[in-house]
């Protein structure tokens, strides 16, 4: 009997629970597999699979994938009857099962424990399927469902064994919970609760502590009022051994129950803080830290004090969130949704304490016509303002219900200071009033938000338009306020996005930029995108949010993104865009035109702090692969003037407080922690050194990816980097996570001489993105450039080599996998002297049309730019006439990440090698020092330094030659035994007179 798994990972084992692999391991068979597992008995139709796995195909060329999926399974599990096909499709149980379903089986049969142990984790896991967005939307429905159905069945153990005083057998399955919901807040006081009740009061604090530092590093949010609240009453002095053993609900609802009583000090405004969100203070890692991640984000509906909203759901307090969920509990909709008039006066209306209140719009002067839009645009723009993110609004019915008992029925104009007094008795901190005028064929809306209760307009904006098309009208009013309200420029509105939805994630997303916050920010221009992949703006600032936090995958497809919809972003963003792309991109250009590039951001707009800081942020990261020797103090100087011109900037404090060590560090800079890390290490600090280094569980990734990638590229307390890729590589999360910590773990590998590790972490790679083989690609680039395994390189090429010489792949993403293996395969054959071969790959490179890669996988070199390497070697290799003109020429290409993506770890030290065989020191002197400096994960930053000291002892500057050497000693102070004798032979060459 064979048996699917499909929670914790993906894969289809044999009869004593062993893995098969070969075509069984194939993952569009496994996700064939998959979808029928969970359909079960009732099966699915054709036209449904043909739809969620090949989507992009005509419909008679996925009917016949689909037939020959069929039988590649049937074949692969040497099983014919391995489906039943009368009718519509379904998995013959008898001859596979899966985990999925009998999972489903056990909770319909109530067998609840059975079902938590079958559950080991997310449904398909990491699990990727190229080419197939409806695969990945039915997979994440899915993982969200069963997670859902996983809980439940938990949260009921755990209240039977409660409900039988047994606190033991509760605190497992609580704990159980608690790694499945880490950010719940129901889930972490229950938890929490239970804890207290076995005597471990410590381990309930440390509890609420991980939760606020989960809330903080995942969304970026503050402590949540529920959990708070709760572990104040853990401070008292009671015995809760002796208390009487409440249920985990009871508990829960009594510290939300305390906060509402006394609700927390937060006045929420229209536009976004811009006030820094500090780093949470350092807290002892929890016994259940581990286990509670990945962190998976649930729906808020789903019980009265669920507190983590859906993905891409907006989120902008959840405590508030969760003690307005009780409210509603608790009044059972009488206040919320009611749509009658009250009984009482306005004045004696409870406070519903929400942001906006839309007023009913004056009509007068307008066509009779139009008299239905005096209440019906309040309604309309109240559930488009009605959001957690940035304008949430209080219900229309309550705000009409108001107007009726103050008597305000008719259709004249209320004085304003009337208006406000109402929104203010109704606890509101803006008021909409709006007017509109026009015929019954064309209206002009016009809206003011007013502030409560000072009166003053914040915001104003008008829009024009068909009488019948009032709800997009609605929508563009709504976007413009909501843009003006967020601090925006007004000329914003016109190149954002149709769905508001995007466009307050967008909003949240710039409000965090500005204050530092680029992890936040990251996640709230991901929303934006996913909920409107046109959205050019949200990509461009993803792209820069990204860059901020070095992460190079989701900062290249961002720009893809932005750069296929560049024809909506107004000038000054267009001229961003380049400024991080490149004026050719995706094909690199000159070293000239990027830095013309860069300035022109200064000649557009000299007055603002933004332009400043980004020429800053370039000159930091990537001044160095332009050429630019003096790119640091230059930098310093742009960032003066940005702070000059709005001292309050944060981005351009933060980055300033990076470069320039002797800036003091503010305590509120989201880096804080990295920088007082690098203080640290700078002044020899041992004192707080280990105080750091104690807190270095609680830091977020954004400081902990900050400490690994300086402390490799700066030589220095090599140490810290491994103590922080190990973090990184315990947190978990989402695949991409996941897939950067492994990344990580290779890079710093790779720079320690630890050649047998680094290629451990591509196993564990190819585990998580199998399909991609950038496991294979690292090993042939390992070898050829970062003293990797020769042998374990040498056998992935072969294998990649199969792939490479393929025919061309149709779908697209595939056929981005198989150009990033004929690049590679290219470079292992330039090393074999195939000079054929790579002049086949870069024909197919240069004919391959520039696409914008959205989704480059990983080791996947910038096709242009591979190109460009590859046809400077192959005229070196082949002793061209023209070869020293052929690597000027290459030499003179700005390589940046935007264009190179991968190939930006080993570019400069590929072209210091063709200077060095052309005998042109000096300029492979030069050209292995262009390397970007955090920008990603610097792999082959120890191989670069040895060939930078070589190169400049050869010149004769024998300083410089002793400064790469010594950091290169600093990387490579315990090397595998194999490479000892390198690490000899550098110190030899150090120590020699």
């Amino acid at each position: 009997m064979l048996r699917l798994r499909t929670f914790g990972g993906t894969h289809v084992a044999d009869a004593a629970g062993e893995p098969l692999g070969g075509a069984a391991s194939q993952r569009r068979l496994q996700a064939l597999l998959a979808v029928l597992a969970v359909a079960g008995d009732s099966g699915l139709s054709r036209d449904k699979l043909v739809t969620l796995l090949w989507p992009e195909a005509e419909e008679e060329r996925a009917r016949h994938s689909l037939t020959q999926a069929l039988y590649a399974a049937r074949r692969a599990l040497g099983a014919d009857d391995l489906f039943v096909t009368s009718g519509d499709i379904r998995l013959n149980r008898e001859r596979l099962t899966s985990d999925v379903g009998e999972l489903e089986a056990a909770l319909a049969n109530d067998e609840l424990e059975r079902a938590a142990a079958l559950y080991q984790g997310p449904f398909l896991d990491g699990f990727f399927l190229p080419g197939s967005v409806e695969f990945e939307q039915w997979a994440t429905a899915q993982r969200q469902r069963l997670e859902d159905r996983a809980a439940g069945a938990l949260d009921r153990l755990a209240r039977a064994a409660e409900d039988a005083g047994d606190v033991r057998e509760a605190l497992d399955w609580r704990r159980r919970l608690a790694a499945i919901r880490p950010l719940d807040a129901s889930v972490a006081v229950s938890l929490m609760t239970v804890l207290a009740q076995t005597g471990d009061r410590a381990g309930a604090l440390q509890h609420a502590r991980l939760h606020e530092t989960l809330l903080r590093d995942q969304l970026g949010l503050d402590p949540d009022p529920v959990v708070s609240s709760f572990a104040a009453r853990l401070r008292e002095p009671i015995d809760w051994q002796r208390e009487a053993q409440p249920a985990a609900a009871g508990a829960t609802a009594a510290a939300a129950t305390a906060v509402l009583a006394s609700p927390p000090a937060f006045t929420p405004t229209l536009a976004p803080p811009t006030e820094v969100e500090p780093e949470p203070e350092p807290a002892p890692e929890p016994e259940v830290a581990a286990a509670a991640l990945p962190v998976r984000i649930a729906d808020p509906d789903a019980g009265p004090v669920r507190v983590v909203p859906a993905p891409g759901r907006p989120r902008w307090r959840l405590g508030v969130a969760a003690a307005i969920a009780v409210v509603v509990a608790l009044v059972a909709g009488v206040v919320w949704w009611r749509r009658e008039p009250p009984a009482a006066p306005v004045a004696a209306a409870p406070r519903l304490e929400q942001k906006v209140v839309v007023a009913p719009f004056r009509v007068t002067g307008a066509s009779g016509s139009l008299a239905y839009l005096r209440d019906g645009l309040a309604e309309l723009l109240a559930a488009r303002l009605a959001d957690d993110s940035s304008a949430r609004s209080v219900d229309a019915g309550t705000v009409l219900a108001a107007w009726r008992s103050a008597g305000l029925t008719g259709s004249g104009e209320v004085p304003r200071d009337t208006v406000v007094r109402l929104a203010e008795r109704l606890g509101a901190e803006r008021v909409v009033v709006g007017s509109v005028v026009g015929t019954p064929s064309r209206v002009v809306v016009s809206a003011t938000v007013v502030a409560v209760p000072s009166g003053e307009a914040s915001a104003e904006a008008s829009v024009e338009g068909p009488a019948d098309s009032v709800t997009a009208l609605v929508d563009r009013l709504a976007a413009r306020l909501l843009v003006l309200g967020a601090g925006e420029d007004a000329s914003l509105s016109s190149q954002t996005t149709g769905s508001l939805r995007a466009l307050r994630a967008f909003l949240d997303g710039q409000a965090a930029f500005r204050r530092g916050s680029h992890a936040v920010a990251v996640r709230r221009f991901e929303e934006a995108l996913q909920v409107d992949s046109t959205f050019a703006l949200a990509a461009l600032q993803l792209a820069r949010a990204s860059d901020r936090l070095h992460l190079s995958a989701p900062r290249a497809r961002a720009i893809a993104l932005a750069w296929r919809e560049r024809s909506t972003l107004d000038e000054r963003a267009r001229a961003l865009l380049v400024a991080l792309a490149g004026p050719r991109y995706p094909a690199p250009s000159s070293a000239e035109e990027q830095v013309a590039a860069w300035e022109r951001l200064i000649d557009l707009t000299p007055d603002r702090a933004e332009p400043w800081f980004e020429l800053a942020a370039r000159l930091h990261h990537e001044g160095a692969t332009v050429g630019i020797g003096d790119g640091r103090t230059r930098a310093i100087t742009a960032l003066r003037r940005a702070l000059a011109l709005e001292p309050t900037y944060v981005p351009a404090r933060e980055l300033l407080a990076q470069i320039d060590a002797s800036q003091a560090v503010d305590a509120r800079l989201p880096l804080a922690p990295f920088l007082r890390w690098r203080a640290a290490v700078v002044a020899g600090d041992s004192t707080a050194l280990r105080t750091m280094r104690a807190s270095l569980a609680q830091l977020g990734p954004t400081n902990l990816r900050a400490i690994a990638m300086a402390s490799q590229q700066d030589a220095v307390a090599l140490d810290d980097a491994r103590r922080a890729v190990r973090q990184l590589a315990a947190r978990g999360g989402r695949p991409a996570d996941r897939v950067d910590a492994l990344l990580a773990e290779h890079a710093l590998a790779l720079n320690e001489g630890r050649a047998r590790d680094a290629l451990a972490a591509t196993e564990r790679l190819a585990e998580l993105r199998p399909g991609t083989r950038g496991h294979l690609r690292l090993r042939v680039l390992d070898a050829l450039y970062g003293d990797g395994r020769r042998d374990a390189g040498d056998a992935a090429a072969l294998t990649l080599q199969r792939a490479a010489d393929a025919a061309p792949a149709a779908e697209p993403t595939a056929r981005a996998i198989q150009l990033a293996d004929v690049c590679v395969v290219a470079h292992w054959r330039l090393a074999r002297g195939d000079t054929a071969g790579v002049r086949r790959a870069v024909e197919q490179l240069r004919a391959e049309p520039l696409r914008v890669p959205l989704a480059a996988p990983p080791a996947a070199a910038g096709g242009a730019a591979c190109a460009a390497l590859l046809e400077a070697a192959l005229a070196v290799e082949r002793r061209a006439p023209d070869a020293a003109a052929a690597v000027a020429r290459l030499d003179a290409l700005a390589l940046t990440a935007a264009v190179s993506d991968d190939a930006v770890a080993y570019a400069p030290i590929l072209v210091a090698r063709l200077h060095a065989r052309l005998g042109d020191g000096r300029s492979a002197l030069g050209a292995v020092r262009r390397r970007g400096y955090q920008v990603a994960w610097p792999r082959y930053l120890a191989a670069a330094l040895r060939d930078e000291g070589r190169y400049a002892a050869q010149e004769g500057d024998m300083d410089a030659a002793r400064d790469a050497y010594e950091r290169f000693l600093m990387l490579r102070a315990d090397p595998d035994p194999e490479l000892r004798p390198q690490v000899d032979e550098v110190r030899a060459a150090l120590n020699a007179p």
